[in-house]
């Protein structure tokens, strides 16, 4: 696409002290004029042919592109006359345009891949013209689209809004790639005419086919001083540049069910969805980070025919409605609807299929890298079941398990998290705030770490161990060394095995053998390990096969980690590899909320889990204590999820 039309004839009325006689295109952005910075990425973008539509105080923006000496393009500024609205002034030179032509309006400030964007125009033919939508932190008082799941606009739904009604979250931002011959029906028409709220909607009545091309990129009108001022610390602070889909992007994928709502079994209707506590304030920072929060979720009530698409989406509108009120939203929403077990009444046989968008797959992931350019390496995956954290595993994801919902205790997979918390809110302020201070914590610990060494990370149970030690990996693989985390309490006993003490609780023999057997050989390999069922209290029945590369760093960690302390230095003896030995310190306070809570959750009365605590602080914390060795580095972490 080589024309772009430019609708730059608006007076920026409640701009006015801050244009100074000027037009609104000509409002300043950071030292240049809002108009130039379109025209530059128009040119980036191959787009040679520019018309600007002017109107008021045209005589400016003549001049100012004459002093430019049209940044080299073929520029004509063309004056519409009287007012006609946006659409109106385009079929006014309707003989002017190109066969396909892009429509940019002149107070918009965006950061958009028109590559991509016109890419997607193109390959749908059939479409009288596409339109750049998405999502925003205010749909309420927002005109929404509606479209199909292919992306179809079906619909739509101007301010003000039905309050009884749930809404899909998708705006029009205002950038179309438009193909002129479906223009011809309304050349001529009188008086104004708008795109959005006028010649679109008679379009879809007449038949014709308009496709929404729903994109997360930076694209919002500086038409007040607010949202100019919005706008110009968003571009100074490289949130504008971060945000185009040329540059990778990093996401947030969420689980819906357990995650994000009341996980209430096979959800089939709206009236069942409700939104955990929370979950609002925390998609909001995501949004409001450089972060895309992107929902993958498996859905087999419509392969069981509980539910069809339409009651799936209006399920969804419901969350999107919900989110919105909390000014928070969803960058995309992906879904699975298979389901590979047959048998059940009403089921829908095409979608009783095995597939590979079903999660522990990692089709649902792959789409959103191919659609949104997300980059795995800096992305996470928050779930509440062992499903999404092998999603996380095979994706490449970081994963993190909420105690919400399920809380990890389904065990129908052996992937472990790196990291757990409370609840998705928790989740959220570790990713945002956390996450970077651990890993800047453990750079420093793990300075003298050498390649083939072991780091041991012990301490009293709900102590931060584990958060630890998923750091001092991601730092080690920082520095470009391998890094594999073993946890002791895979090796718990089952409850009726379990001995006096809690060394006792544990495998120590079993263990230290496993240990020294993987210290003895840097050359890595594929162990199988156990995998504690945490609600059964006992192993798993499945076992999982650790990747263990050649020289890795082995960092041990859990409650009996220390007590191994002096086995796996006479391992290492000889060998010039080092050990290292941290003790993880935590408010006791804290911790005693922690232990609480998780025995809540499998299901512990409070005075059992009370009484539970006690005994452990007995019989644990004298041998942790003493198991601490005189080198040992003692790491008090500020990270506390309360």
């Amino acid at each position: 696409m080589r024309q772009a039309v430019i609708l730059a004839g608006g007076k920026g009325t409640r701009l006015r002290e801050r244009l100074g006689g000027l037009p609104k295109p000509l409002i300043d952005i950071v030292g240049m004029p809002l108009l130039e910075r379109q025209i530059l990425l128009a040119k980036h973008h191959g787009i040679d042919d520019i018309l600007i539509l002017v109107n008021h105080a045209a005589e400016h923006i003549v001049d100012f592109c004459a002093r430019r000496d049209n940044w080299g393009l073929n520029i004509a500024c063309i004056d519409d006359g009287e007012p006609r609205g946006t659409a109106g002034a385009t079929l006014a030179i309707l003989d002017r345009l190109a066969d396909e032509f892009l429509v940019i309006y002149g107070d918009t400030m965006l950061e958009v891949d028109l590559d991509r964007f016109v890419a997607f125009h193109r390959a749908r033919p059939d479409a009288a013209a596409t339109l750049f939508v998405h999502p925003n932190d205010h749909p309420h008082d927002s005109d929404l689209v509606e479209a199909a799941e292919d992306g179809r606009i079906a619909a739509f739904h101007p301010y003000p809004h039905d309050p009884d009604r749930h809404y899909p979250n998708l705006v029009n931002a205002a950038l179309y790639c438009v193909r002129r011959a479906a223009l011809e029906p309304w050349r001529g028409t009188p008086g104004m005419l708008d795109f959005g709220k006028d010649l679109f909607p008679a379009m879809l009545e007449r038949g014709l086919t308009l496709q929404a091309y729903n994109s997360p990129e930076y694209i919002k009108d500086c038409g007040t001083p607010a949202r100019l001022d919005k706008v110009c610390g968003d571009l100074t602070s490289g949130r504008i540049a971060r945000a185009s889909l040329s540059v990778p992007q990093a996401a947030v994928f969420l689980d819906r069910d357990g995650t994000i709502n009341l996980d209430g079994g096979h959800i089939a209707s709206p009236d069942r969805f409700e939104l955990l506590p929370g979950v609002g304030p925390a998609i909001r920072r995501l949004n409001r980070s450089d972060y895309r929060a992107i929902v993958v979720t498996n859905q087999p009530v419509l392969a069981r025919g509980d539910c069809d698409a339409a009651g799936l989406t209006a399920i969804h509108n419901k969350m999107e409605t919900l989110l919105g009120r909390d000014g928070a939203y969803l960058d995309r929403i992906y879904h699975c609807p298979h389901h590979p077990d047959r048998g059940f009444l009403g089921e829908v046989p095409e979608l009783k299929v095995a597939c590979d968008c079903r999660k522990p797959a990692i089709g649902m992931i792959e789409r959103a890298v191919a659609e949104l350019n997300v980059d795995p390496a800096r992305s996470w995956m928050v779930g509440d079941t062992t499903v999404d954290m092998m999603t996380a595993r095979r994706a490449g994801l970081r994963a993190v398990l909420v105690e919400t919902g399920e809380g990890g205790l389904d065990a129908r997979h052996g992937a472990v998290p790196d990291y757990v918390f409370p609840d998705l809110s928790a989740a959220v302020d570790f990713i945002l705030d956390g996450h970077p201070r651990l890993l800047a914590r453990c750079a420093e610990l793990t300075a003298d770490v050498a390649p083939g060494d072991v780091v041991v990370v012990g301490g009293l149970a709900r102590g931060g161990k584990s958060t630890l030690a998923a750091g001092l990996a991601e730092s080690l693989r920082a520095r470009g060394l391998a890094a594999a985390v073993i946890a002791t309490d895979r090796w718990l006993r089952p409850a009726a095995e379990r001995q006096d003490g809690v060394l006792g609780r544990h495998d120590m023999a079993e263990l230290a053998a496993v240990m020294g057997r993987l210290v003895a050989a840097p050359g890595g390999g594929t162990p199988e390990v156990p995998v504690y069922d945490k609600k059964a209290r006992g192993p798993a029945r499945h076992r999982e096969v650790l990747e263990i590369p050649a020289g890795a760093v082995l960092v041990v960690e859990g409650v009996a980690a220390l007590s191994l302390t002096e086995a796996l230095t006479g391992a290492l003896s000889g060998t010039g590899r080092r050990l290292h030995a941290l003790a993880v310190e935590t408010d006791e306070v804290v911790r005693h909320q922690r232990i609480l809570r998780e025995y809540a959750r499998r299901g512990l009365a409070p005075d059992a889990a009370e009484a539970l605590y006690r005994s452990r602080m007995e019989d644990e914390a004298p041998v942790i204590r003493a198991a601490v060795p005189a080198s040992a580095r003692r790491v008090r972490l500020d990270l506390s999820d309360e």
